[in-house]
């Protein structure tokens, strides 16, 4: 009945992977109330696959921390800057201390699971609940600097600021943009404290006044249909440091004679 009602509603909405994202954690609190009806053997080899798997991420992810602080092991400290360039690793006390406290805490927890104790309702539910939540706990201190670079467009604006900064003295405040998502135009707005003014064929540029064009690498060539290429120059084209697919292409109004 649930699994019919989520895929019907994942078909009728515009986003069905959102959807199915939604109906993941009431799916998941279902399949934990039949863990205490498993037979012995079962329970036994989930929480064995439990115990390895979820000690496996997390000795993987306290691995590339390390290879983030200390440059070693060197592939993982490889992996990290080829994955996200730019990156600049920084060492949070609080973060490392509760990550610690809650790596020590899956070791007691695993070592009274497989201990003999009287069985209880519940007991099959402790790995499986423990290590998805130690994982969490351990991506959101641990790996947060890293993931937040990389889903983040703050690096991005930061960038694309510095090259402005070099080209001309004053202050940007005003960006056209043409091509780029809304995501992409509050990114801008938001951490760089530029005026969008978003461009289109229907409407041509009344901003005069704007030095700075942006425009998706995707769309350059109908540029020529939305502004007069004669009056910008072309300055670089700028990639997204931690997405490939990700580019723009920066130009600056030439001063009139």
């Amino acid at each position: 009945m649930v699994h019919g009602l989520t895929a019907i509603t994942a078909l009728l909405t515009p986003s069905p992977e959102l959807t199915l994202l939604l109906a993941l954690p009431p799916l998941a609190t279902l399949a934990a109330f039949a863990l205490p009806t498993l037979r012995r053997s079962m329970s036994a080899f989930i929480d064995w696959f439990t115990l390895l798997f979820f000690s496996g991420c997390v000795l993987v992810i306290w691995v590339v921390w390390l290879a983030m602080q200390t440059g070693w092991p060197a592939q993982p400290a490889a992996n990290v800057v080829r994955l996200a360039p730019g990156f600049t690793p920084s060492f949070g006390l609080l973060a490392c201390v509760i990550a610690m406290i809650a790596t020590l805490v899956w070791g007691w927890l695993v070592l009274w699971r497989v201990g003999k104790h009287r069985h209880a309702l519940w007991k099959s539910v402790v790995l499986p609940a423990g290590g998805a939540a130690l994982c969490w706990l351990l991506l959101m201190t641990l790996w947060l600097p890293l993931l937040d670079f990389a889903r983040s467009y703050k690096p991005w604006v930061i960038q694309i600021q510095s090259i402005m900064s070099r080209v001309s003295t004053s202050p940007p405040s005003c960006l056209m943009t043409y091509g780029l998502d809304a995501g992409q135009m509050t990114a801008f707005r938001y951490h760089g404290g530029f005026e969008i003014k978003p461009l289109d064929a229907t409407h041509p540029p009344q901003h005069a006044s704007c030095e700075w064009l942006l425009v998706d690498n995707d769309l350059r060539p109908g540029l020529a249909q939305v502004v007069k290429l004669s009056e910008w120059n072309r300055i670089q084209t700028i990639r997204r440091p931690s997405d490939n697919n990700e580019d723009v292409i920066l130009f600056h109004r030439q001063r009139q004679p």
